[in-house]
């Protein structure tokens, strides 16, 4: 029983004493996220923007409590990316695959793991969400998954006062991306056309182009299977800022630095 009371005491010591370094620490420490000091190499990432240090401190938490990976510590993060350089180093000596570069800068290597936590959270977000919310979601947003307006316009063009070319361009969904390819310039202002409209500019060698408007046709909406996703990929970033927007607000930040 002696020794029972013995340990017990000791375990109630050395909680005491972490609680107290901590505290101590906080207090010592200029600037502080839920009680976590931040150094000036991590502000350092962000180009010292308070901002964005929450920001990815709370995506790195988030992940942390989900069980995918550790909470932020920049002593950590430049072990592993030591680790990480010396494995990319061998892998490239033997001949190997490698993606990337060969050597990742400490910026580098903390950008790529916070990408990596951002899309495992989102993955989640994914798992925990029934399919009948992705189509509920999609029947609310479906002006995002529309084809593109079918338009028709009569084509001029002039150069040093005669005609050179006339005729009628049509742009749909299916042309679309050809027409983009072959003259971005022409894509571009027949989506800006409304039927009747006309559209006039000058061409990169001097010549006077003209559109005229004859037809404006609503797109289609595509169907669910078609964009299936699209729609879990918004779906997953709009619930993520919701929830990380959140987090954000809730966080506790101390900042002592001298303004």
């Amino acid at each position: 029983m002696f020794k029972r009371r013995t340990c017990l005491a000791v375990f109630a010591a050395v909680v005491m004493i972490f609680i107290l370094a901590k505290q101590l620490n906080e207090e010592k420490a200029p600037l502080t996220i839920n009680g976590d000091p931040v150094s000036e190499e991590e502000l350092a990432f962000h180009d010292g923007s308070l901002e964005r240090t929450v920001r990815s401190r709370e995506i790195w938490s988030w992940a942390a409590e989900g069980g995918m990976a550790d909470e932020f510590s920049y002593d950590d993060l430049i072990q592993s990316l030591e680790n990480e350089n010396r494995e990319r180093k061998k892998l490239q000596s033997e001949g190997g695959v490698l993606y990337g570069p060969v050597e990742y800068t400490p910026l580098q290597y903390y950008r790529r793991l916070t990408g990596e936590r951002e899309r495992m959270l989102r993955t989640r977000i994914l798992e925990e969400t029934d399919s009948s919310e992705l189509i509920r979601y999609y029947e609310t947003h479906q002006e995002n998954y529309m084809d593109v307006d079918t338009i028709e316009a009569k084509y001029t063009i002039r150069q040093e006062g005669r005609t050179i070319y006339e005729g009628n361009v049509i742009l749909e969904a299916e042309s679309m991306r050809g027409l983009s390819e072959s003259d971005e310039e022409l894509a571009e202002h027949l989506l800006q056309l409304e039927e009747g409209g006309q559209y006039r500019w000058t061409g990169k060698n001097g010549e006077d182009k003209l559109l005229h408007c004859v037809r404006r046709e609503k797109g289609r909406v595509i169907p669910f299977e078609e964009v299936a996703g699209a729609v879990a990929d918004q779906y997953a970033a709009e619930r993520f800022e919701q929830e990380l927007t959140k987090r954000i607000a809730d966080c506790k930040v101390s900042d002592r630095r001298q303004k």
